[in-house]
């Protein structure tokens, strides 16, 4: 019976020494050449900045961005119908949720939602073992800050 608990005795440990690296950029460029090299290298990472986040944000009307920054523009009778932007309190919870998933001590919460309006975030979860290598791409790449939790 004791033999039985080892596969999950083994996962148990694999997700508790798993790490969050989180990569701070200020423009799409540098972005854009994170994701690409990450990417390259097999890590998962997930990219958020105002726009993005805002899909996920309560909001009276359809909105649609693309990771290029630019709003969808929605045709109605031949005029253009601009979408509606949430309120920007909706948009810093929704990435507060966002944040809270990646078990973020809540005073790291509330400095990236303060960063999240003239900044974009690149966030990978990876083996401990990797972590450092996920943070060099992020710095080579053009990052201004990068963090690592876990």
């Amino acid at each position: 019976m004791r033999g039985s608990f080892e596969p999950y005795k083994a996962t148990f440990a694999r997700q508790n020494s798993m790490t969050t690296i989180i990569g701070i950029f200020d423009n799409a460029r540098d972005l854009d050449k994170a994701v690409n090299k990450l990417a390259r290298d097999g890590f998962d990472e997930t990219v958020y900045d105002e726009s993005i986040v805002a899909e996920g944000a309560p909001k009276g009307d359809p909105i649609a961005f693309a990771l290029g920054h630019t709003p969808a523009t929605f045709w109605d009778n031949a005029k253009s119908v601009s979408p509606t932007k949430p309120d920007r309190s909706a948009v810093v919870r929704a990435f507060k949720a966002h944040l809270a998933d990646y078990n973020l001590p809540d005073n790291v919460i509330e400095g990236y939602a303060i960063t999240l309006h003239h900044s974009e975030f690149v966030l990978v979860k990876t083996e401990a073992s990797r972590a450092d290598q996920a943070g060099t791409i992020m710095r080579e790449s053009g990052a201004i800050r990068t963090d690592r939790h876990g």
